[in-house]
């Protein structure tokens, strides 16, 4: 990766005429890429490690890092630029710039916390629901709220990736050895009335691993889980800035408030570093606990 990187610097100097601060900045951009992909994988990344799916954990990830919405359009057009010249180039197929790496100005994360009644709110919402759909928002806010898991990462769970005999979700690493099991808490019983009642209804072939399925018996969209949360924030009086990383970022600090340690919640996120934590107002370090 780090070889088309350089040839892809030298095409915006020698054939685009870009100027030595775009150039600059590109290169910032994608070294940090290349960084986290290195970090990750465990090894040197190579072009065909950029996926569809890669590149969302990627999105995810600025997200995490509360980089101004003005910066994550920076980064993201960077590689937008990187892999569209990719595909001009030939050789290993990436995803179409076009396909990628697209926040709609609409869905910015927000950067509050959701109190504990809020939070109560907004899970109780779905809590009577009795159609297949509402089984499955019930159980989806529920699993993001327990779990903490990022957007990606909920809606590529697959019906395997739930223990609810030891109410357990697992969140599937590069490798055997990355898997990281994560409690369900009061998430087991809406997601067990889903996996009963709701989405047999929904499946539409025997052999789909999808765990939460939209309408046309398909895996949920990222597009689906945001519409999902924000049909239930409206429903229960929130404001319809709520967003999945609003959910995880609220658990963050209820597990700090309740005692545990900046690093005991880095390992239940899975962040890089703990300096991940912060505060959504300031957006200054998160006093630690324990």
């Amino acid at each position: 990766m780090d070889e088309a990187i350089q040839r892809f610097l030298a095409h915006l100097k020698t054939e685009r005429g870009a100027s030595v601060n775009t150039v600059q900045a590109y290169q910032a951009d994608l070294r940090q890429l290349s960084r986290l992909y290195a970090t990750r994988l465990g090894r040197v990344p190579v072009l065909t490690d950029l996926t569809a799916e890669s590149l969302d954990g990627y999105l995810d990830w600025l997200i995490q890092q509360s980089y101004r919405p003005a910066t994550v359009a920076r980064k993201t057009a960077a590689v937008r630029s990187f892999l569209d010249y990719l595909g001009r180039e030939g050789g290993p197929v990436v995803p179409p710039a076009a396909a990628v790496l697209r926040v709609p100005p609409t869905q910015r994360p927000a950067r509050r916390v959701l109190s504990h009644d809020e939070i109560a709110s907004l899970l109780g919402a779905p809590a009577s629901a009795t159609t297949p759909r509402g089984l499955r928002d019930a159980a989806v806010l529920g699993v993001l709220y327990a779990t903490g898991m990022r957007a990606t990462e909920i809606v590529n769970l697959r019906v395997e990736d739930v223990d609810l005999a030891r109410g357990l979700a697992f969140r599937r690493g590069a490798a055997a050895a990355e898997d990281q099991s994560l409690p369900l808490g009061a998430a087991v019983e809406p997601l067990r009335r889903y996996l009963r009642e709701g989405r047999p209804l929904l499946v539409r072939e025997p052999d789909e691993p999808a765990l939460f399925l939209n309408q046309r018996g398909q895996r949920l969209s990222r597009q689906g889980l945001w519409l999902v949360i924000r049909r239930w924030a409206s429903a229960s009086g929130l404001a319809d800035d709520v967003s999945p990383h609003t959910l995880r970022r609220s658990l963050a600090q209820h597990l700090l408030d309740s005692g545990q340690s900046r690093r005991q919640v880095q390992t239940l996120l899975g962040l890089s570093s703990p300096n991940a934590l912060t505060r959504p107002e300031s957006e200054s370090p998160v006093p630690e606990h324990g």
